[in-house]
């Protein structure tokens, strides 16, 4: 007597047809892939512009107006600066002036007559002083002082201008005497 198995191998029919499910199948994930692939791409895309657009509002604007206030010509005066300093958000979001090794710029102030250094503000006034006093090599760019001299207010004459007396006029005449 011999056992025999029943025959559990799928004929060649059968597994004709397995492969060609199995390869549509794949070319339907292959189309999905393709399809989220793109969406990703183009979500990169957009991020990246609304990230430049956030810059643009959150560090350029505010970079180009401090600047315009503090060198001459600030529009050519800028790259020389960018020679020597940048601008930069830090992780608390905040604009900072970094030298050229990316190390946020330090000033120092007397607090109860002790030096203390600190990140320097963004500030016109501040900035100002660091660039024409503290650090001196861009002084060729950086507007001059504000400051007129006196502190006189101005009298609305040019001081070249010649002060007019009235001719004088001989007693009595203005009384109809003479």
């Amino acid at each position: 007597m011999t056992d025999t198995a029943p025959d559990t191998t799928p004929d060649s029919a059968e597994m004709g047809a397995e492969i060609e499910r199995l390869r549509a199948k794949n070319a339907e994930l292959l189309a999905e892939l393709k399809t989220f692939k793109s969406k990703a791409t183009d979500s990169g895309t957009e991020l990246e512009a609304l990230r430049s657009r956030v810059d643009e509002y959150r560090l350029h604007r505010p970079v180009a107006d401090l600047l315009s206030k503090v060198l001459v010509a600030s529009k050519y005066s800028a790259a020389e600066l960018a020679e020597h300093f940048k601008f930069e958000l830090n992780d608390a979001g905040e604009i900072e002036m970094r030298d050229a090794e990316g190390k946020p710029v330090m000033v120092a102030d007397k607090v109860d007559g002790e030096s203390v250094t600190r990140p320097i503000k963004l500030e016109e006034d501040e900035v100002w002083r660091y660039l024409a006093h503290d650090y001196g090599k861009l002084n060729h760019i950086v507007r001059g002082s504000k400051a007129s001299g006196s502190g006189a207010p101005p009298s609305g004459r040019p001081s070249s201008a010649p002060h007019r007396q009235a001719p004088a006029s001989p007693k009595g005449e203005g009384f109809g005497l003479r």
